[in-house]
């Protein structure tokens, strides 16, 4: 007899949708694996999945493995002039296109925004001497970086949460301790080709389509039809073996992008989001600060290096603990460390920037005054439409 989850962290034995959410965070929604290693029936592990995971609203994502594809990260914390201001996510849009940026977010309560990019190390610098120069040109009112060695999308700690109802059983009198797989790995870049970031792209979109879903999208988006087999060993062979994916996220906050749409849509007044971000850390620091963060289940992606970065998710009525918890934690770092809160409404995120990879040099394409010249066009349009002379 099946026993039905709680959704208490009861014990050291973990309620069944938590054994389950940690499997599909391991291999995927892989049914039949997880029904042989849990030693369940497949129709039980294939109810749950669909009716407590799918049907509550939680998309699947792959952990891209972004140091292993030669990518780092760097955030932006900009402000953009009254002009530009309106046509944000049109730039941002472009930015994804022409130059490895991947979200943005506004903050609360300046109205800036914080915008991530995956850049490739070898032209990290170009990118930033990039943003600068739109910043001459006059789009940004004000622009600071922070700079990464790694990133990575924390493991939801599934033990803590009620599936059943939606709703976090945690007690902050305690705390949680790292999971098995919080570990920071840094990988080494291992040779891909553009079909394994088609591949990557389709499941960082949505990892619970099967292998022929992926491939009638990537024909319908891209524009080619790979052989179903060709597929498969490119998944297998490469995708799986070379590690390039870190594993899969549960997007416990309820964000999903409705590609009909084009609109991020979001569990309004659920969560609240917050970034945290500490410039200039020693090691010794930087250790203390993941110690500090991941002592909350509420972490849901971390960046370290030169900086420190974390995001966090709190439910709406934990909101005074996390205020409390923040302000304890942060205040060693004095004024080297900021957070604020995200604006859910005005917020995009992308895939990686795979269109930027070249084929034929098997390298990541970034030419510098090419770009120059294409955003200077941009401006020149946004600045027509507005009715403001050209310069």
């Amino acid at each position: 007899m099946v026993k039905e989850p709680t959704g208490k962290n009861s014990g050291t034995a973990l309620p069944e949708m938590a054994q389950l959410a940690n499997l599909i965070m391991k291999m995927g929604p892989d049914i039949d694996l997880i029904a042989r290693i849990s030693g369940q029936y497949k129709e039980t592990i294939r109810y749950r999945y669909k009716e407590k995971i799918l049907g509550k609203g939680f998309a699947i994502h792959a952990r891209v493995n972004y140091e292993g594809l030669g990518l780092q990260r760097v955030i932006m914390k900009v402000s953009l002039n009254e002009t530009y201001s309106r046509y944000a996510r049109e730039m941002f849009i472009a930015m994804n296109k022409l130059c490895y940026v991947i979200s943005f977010n506004q903050l609360l309560p300046d109205s800036s925004y914080m915008v991530h990019a995956s850049v490739p190390k070898e032209h990290k610098q170009g990118f930033i001497d990039l943003m600068k120069h739109l910043k001459e040109l006059g789009i940004f009112d004000s622009l600071e970086f922070y700079t990464f060695d790694w990133f990575t999308n924390t493991p939801m700690r599934a033990e803590f949460f009620d599936f059943e109802h939606g709703n976090w059983d945690f007690d902050w009198t305690k705390t949680v301790g790292p999971g098995k797989d919080d570990e920071i790995r840094i990988s080494e870049p291992f040779k891909f080709d553009k079909l394994d970031l088609l591949i990557l792209k389709e499941l960082q979109v949505d990892a619970s389509r099967s292998l022929s879903e992926i491939r009638e999208s990537i024909k319908a988006n891209n524009g080619q039809d790979i052989n179903y087999k060709t597929l498969a060993w490119h998944w297998s062979r490469h995708v799986k073996e070379k590690g390039m994916i870190n594993g899969y996220a549960l997007r416990w906050m309820g964000t999903t992008y409705d590609s009909v749409s084009d609109r991020a849509k979001h569990r309004q007044h659920k969560y609240i989001m917050i970034p945290v971000f500490v410039r200039g850390v020693s090691d010794a620091e930087r250790i203390s600060l993941i110690g500090a963060m991941n002592k909350l289940p509420f972490l849901w992606c971390e960046a370290g290096g030169k900086d420190y970065h974390a995001q966090l998710a709190f439910p709406v009525e934990t909101v005074n603990d996390a205020f409390s918890f923040l302000k304890d934690a942060l205040a060693p770092f004095g004024p080297r460390a900021s957070y604020s809160v995200l604006d859910q409404t005005n917020a995009l995120s992308f895939t990686f920037s795979y269109t930027l990879f070249d084929e034929e040099t098997k390298a990541w394409a970034f030419s510098g005054p090419e770009l120059m010249s294409r955003f200077e066009n941009l401006i020149i349009k946004i600045r027509e439409s507005s009715g403001l002379p050209r310069n």
